[in-house]
């Protein structure tokens, strides 16, 4: 056991076999040379990660690496996990990790590609598995339902408002919806309900219903 009262100095390398304490509220672990990154030990809370310096564009960067040399398809190049291991109830599904963010890589590495997806994870009755994903072109895949609030809009830079959603279900287009030649809009059971053709014809494998005094219209 060492007991240091005040400061300790050590002009080199400092290894310890086992167990560091901070025995203090607010204590602090200082880096580098103008000790300007700082870890912060916030009473019943957590820890504060800062950089000190006070210029512009000085944020703080946490970055995780790994030491593979060779990375391919599938691997997980960093991950965040969430998990109450403690957890009183007899052991199950309550310990499994219960959430998770990784980065994964969407093909072998090389000098000139890098592709890389993040990987959102849930745990429902399981550990947790992707439910969405943002891969290394943008695109991303929700396992599920997408809501979003009444009146909220989908649409593109230069058309923010492109599609509304009422709160009553009405969907409302500010232009044409175009779809391919041939292409068909569906429900889960029929895929393929309505179709269009090339030439602009309209084919409906059943009926159309409209609310009493409904409107088709331009």
């Amino acid at each position: 056991t060492l007991a240091v009262a005040g400061n300790l100095t050590v002009g080199n390398d400092l290894t310890i076999t086992d167990d560091v304490l901070l025995d203090s509220d607010s204590a602090v672990l200082k880096f580098g040379d103008d000790q300007e990154i700082t870890v912060t030990h916030v009473a019943d809370t957590g820890l504060n990660f800062k950089h000190t310096a006070t210029g512009d564009d000085k944020p703080i960067v946490l970055t995780l690496q790994t030491g593979e040399t060779d990375i391919a398809a599938n691997d997980v190049i960093g991950a965040i996990n969430f998990q109450a291991p403690d957890e009183a109830s007899a052991t199950g599904d309550n310990k499994l990790v219960a959430a998770g963010i990784e980065a994964v890589s969407e093909g072998d590495f090389s000098n000139t590609s890098n592709a890389t997806k993040l990987s959102f994870k849930t745990g429902a009755s399981e550990a947790a598995t992707e439910k969405m994903s943002l891969s290394s072109a943008g695109i991303l895949t929700i396992a599920d339902d997408l809501i979003i609030k009444d009146g909220g809009t989908i649409g593109a830079t230069s058309a923010a408002t492109a599609i509304t959603i009422a709160s009553t279900g009405i969907v409302s287009f500010v232009d044409d919806i175009t779809i391919k030649d041939g292409g068909t809009i569906g429900a889960a059971s029929a895929t393929d309900a309505i179709t269009i053709a090339s030439t602009g014809i309209v084919t409906f494998v059943d009926d159309i219903i409209i609310k009493d005094a409904g409107t088709i219209g331009s």
